[in-house]
């Protein structure tokens, strides 16, 4: 252990702790450093405690990791910890964090920024702030269909109906209540105005247990009746629920089956039991109607963790959660690490997305997360998905649960539209136009996906070839035509789109692979500007707006949704009953071996967006590619077919699930010094494995200015390969820091670029 000396005091010397500061500080690797607790704070410390302690110039956050008895000769050199906070981490979470740091070769102090506690940002050695925000609660006698004696009928918008209906008895708070409701503050408050609702103080934390109160057994109104292949799938779920240790299940269910339904009955079963449950979803923001139907069943039973809340909120439910007043917890990827005592069951939901892998260090993965949690409690983690990742379809088959058909109407019809065939310059094919001008005759609703945001994805000349790319990154710059700017998409500089090609400078430049600023521009010709709705990250840049404009997009009637891989995410429109797919082959030749994959599973989830309300639906495919099988099985609905010649491809080529993957990246200013640290890796490395095991090296594209190699390990023996890694990293990582070389470790990596 290191020691941080001070000079000498008289003060008693007391016990020693071990504590890591949480300061992402990477030269300290792991190490943890001595300090003495005072005897005034010495009741309140143990292992996990959360405490405050000077480091350098500094006051840090940091958490105790290690306690040794009092000694009478103990060193009184040490500086002292300050305060301790109320909160604290469990051992079973501390141990969590010390797995983690071994399976994704990251630093401990990283790992433990995972699980510590929540902060209201509070400056380090402050006096404890309270969480204050306003506190929603309905009007107790007061509804729009029963106005007070004397007073005329309350007219409600359509917004401030959805604020109500959202609302539970106990009440919410106004942050909390705005990003479910997808409203802002003045639409509540205009609630309040009307005597609708009241804005009181928060309520005290000690009453949290009255709030959560009220039977198990949620209304019968909210409990549908399952049909056969739903309650067959909870009766084996519940089955493997009470076995000992940890069953791992998969529920695959085409859209519209009912999942969330098989969701919510084994969270009651939990809940009867008085055990915990996290329900993960892969974006907040855009799964409003999970959120609601979790908090319509369950009420102040849930928590919800997400970036959405405001940090006094995050502590609050943070504490809550803690306390095992809300034994549910929804939320994304984050949400796994939530402090729920006596955790039983995890359900991953649509959990084939990329959203539940972390990119930045620690790299994990959620669904490992929570099979590492389980695997210590027992319990259930079940994965949810219409499209499952060929990594979940390649464990064992007793594991998977099928829902065959939809609860609500039949399966769309779906077909591909050769665009080798169509004539003329404009985003949509003809039969696509047509389709949509008789959906909205029909006053229904279409959405429209375009996976690749602004005007035009690049910009070059026709007579040269040259094309625009960010100076600081080598990727091409994409065209948006609000900002008349050309932008990297990578690090976000703006650049000027020039008269003229400046390689040639001989012809104007040409903006080629629309995206969707052109097409919802495209559309406007069609449509009525109030009844498309544009659904991608350049117009929406929070969790509020997203609300916003999809719960205006639920009320149009006609309506047009257009977006990005946004729309294909867990929406429910009954009225949807066209999807148009503007552009198939978007994905199909990035370099990633799960290209393929990835298209199928995007045109699966769009498609089932239609048709979900007993109306007849249509899917319509553009492609230059209506052969390549992931596109050909995705409309004939062939998921079988897909994924065996899908697992027969990554067997012979060497992929997960067969092999484990780990990725390693030389980063550096100097482009020769990365390629070198590279190189002598793979010389390091190459005695430990087979070369059709070690991949590499390969340049990547320049980002921010630093130049990238990388080398794939691919090794059937996960847990050797990852020791090896390891040993070589602790071996290296000072030299190659002090020669400018910075190494980055992607344990079970989602992307390559």
């Amino acid at each position: 252990m290191a020691a941080v000396e001070t000079k000498e005091t008289d003060e008693q010397h007391g016990r020693v702790v071990q504590v890591v500061p949480l300061l992402r500080l990477q030269h300290l690797g792991d190490r943890s450093f001595d300090y003495r607790v005072p005897p005034e704070l010495d009741a309140r410390v143990t292992v996990g405690s959360v405490v405050e302690a000077p480091f350098g110039r500094r006051m840090a956050r940091a958490i105790v990791v290690g306690v040794e008895p009092s000694q009478e000769d103990g060193p009184a050199a040490l500086k002292a910890i300050e305060a301790v906070l109320d909160d604290s981490v469990s051992p079973e979470l501390l141990e969590l964090a010390r797995r983690l740091s071994e399976r994704y070769l990251s630093s401990f102090e990283s790992c433990l920024r995972l699980v510590a506690p929540p902060t209201s940002g509070r400056r380090p050695g402050a006096a404890p702030v309270r969480v204050r925000c306003k506190w929603v609660v309905p009007t107790a006698d007061v509804t729009p269909a029963a106005p007070p004696d004397g007073m005329p009928a309350v007219k409600l918008t359509a917004k401030q109906s959805h604020v109500l209906e959202c609302l539970p008895e106990q009440g919410l708070s106004l942050s909390e209540l705005c990003v479910l409701a997808g409203v802002g503050p003045a639409v509540v408050k205009a609630l309040a105005a009307k005597g609708m609702v009241e804005l009181t103080r928060p309520r005290e934390e000690t009453a949290g247990a009255e709030r959560i109160g009220g039977a198990v057994e949620a209304p019968s109104d909210l409990r549908p009746d399952l049909w056969p292949e739903q309650e067959r799938a909870v009766a084996g779920l519940v089955e493997a629920y009470e076995q000992p240790g940890l069953a791992e299940r998969l529920l695959w269910g085409v859209t519209g089956s009912g999942k969330t339904e098989v969701y919510l009955r084994l969270v009651e079963r939990a809940l009867a039991d008085g055990v915990g449950t996290i329900l993960l979803v892969p974006e907040i923001a855009l799964t409003p109607q999970m959120i609601a139907r979790v908090r319509a069943r369950f009420g102040g039973r849930v928590g919800v963790l997400h970036s959405g809340l405001a940090a006094g909120e995050r502590v609050r439910e943070h504490r809550r959660i803690a306390r095992g007043e809300a034994l549910v917890v929804v939320g994304a990827r984050s949400a796994v690490f939530a402090p729920v005592p006596r955790l039983r069951l995890i359900i991953v939901d649509e959990a084939h997305d990329g959203s539940y892998k972390q990119e930045e260090s620690p790299r994990y993965h959620a669904r490992t997360v929570a099979a590492m949690r389980l695997a210590k409690t027992g319990g259930l983690l079940l994965e949810g998905s219409a499209t499952p990742s060929a990594e979940s379809l390649g464990r064992p088959t007793e594991g998977r649960v099928r829902l065959l058909r939809r609860a609500a109407g039949e399966m769309p019809t779906c077909e591909a539209v050769d665009m080798r065939r169509q004539g003329g310059g404009q985003l949509l094919a003809p039969i696509c136009q047509d389709a949509l001008a008789q959906t909205l005759r029909a006053g229904e609703q279409a959405i429209l996906l375009l996976n690749r945001r602004g005007y035009a994805g690049h910009v070059h000349c026709d007579l040269c070839g040259h094309v625009m790319t960010c100076t600081d990154c080598e990727l091409s710059l994409t065209y948006h035509s609000r900002e008349r700017r050309l932008v990297c998409h990578h690090c976000g500089r703006g650049y000027m789109q020039p008269a003229l090609c400046p390689e040639c400078e001989q012809a104007p430049l040409t903006r080629g692979n629309p995206g969707t600023e052109r097409l919802d521009r495209e559309l406007r010709t069609l449509v009525p500007n109030d009844k498309v709705f544009r659904l991608d990250s350049d117009v929406l840049t929070s969790g509020t707006r997203v609300h916003a404009l999809l719960d205006e997009f639920a009320t149009a009637r006609p309506g047009v949704l257009v977006g990005t891989q946004m729309v294909a995410k867990g929406h429910d429109f009954g009225d949807v009953t066209l999807v148009v797919v503007a552009d198939a082959d978007t994905g199909l030749y990035m370099p990633d071996f799960r290209a393929a994959e990835k298209t199928f599973q995007l045109l699966t989830q769009v498609a089932g967006r239609a048709g979900r309300a007993g109306k007849p639906g249509r899917v319509l495919v553009q492609t230059w590619n209506p052969d390549v099988p992931c596109i050909r099985m995705a409309l004939e609905r062939d998921e079988q077919g897909f994924y065996s010649e899908e697992l027969r491809n990554r067997r012979r080529l060497g992929y997960p699930p067969f092999v484990d993957l780990i990725r390693v990246v030389t980063v550096a200013d100097d482009g020769d010094r990365a390629q070198v640290g590279a190189q002598y890796l793979v010389e390091r490395l190459s005695r430990h494995f087979a070369t059709r095991e070690l991949r590499g090296p390969v340049r990547l594209p320049i980002l921010r200015g630093r130049s990238r190699w990388h080398l794939l390990i691919a090794a059937s023996d996960g847990d050797r390969a990852r020791a090896i890694v390891a040993q070589a990293m602790a071996q290296l990582w000072e030299r190659y820091r002090q020669r400018g070389v910075a190494i980055l470790v992607d344990v079970d990596p989602q992307s390559f670029g």
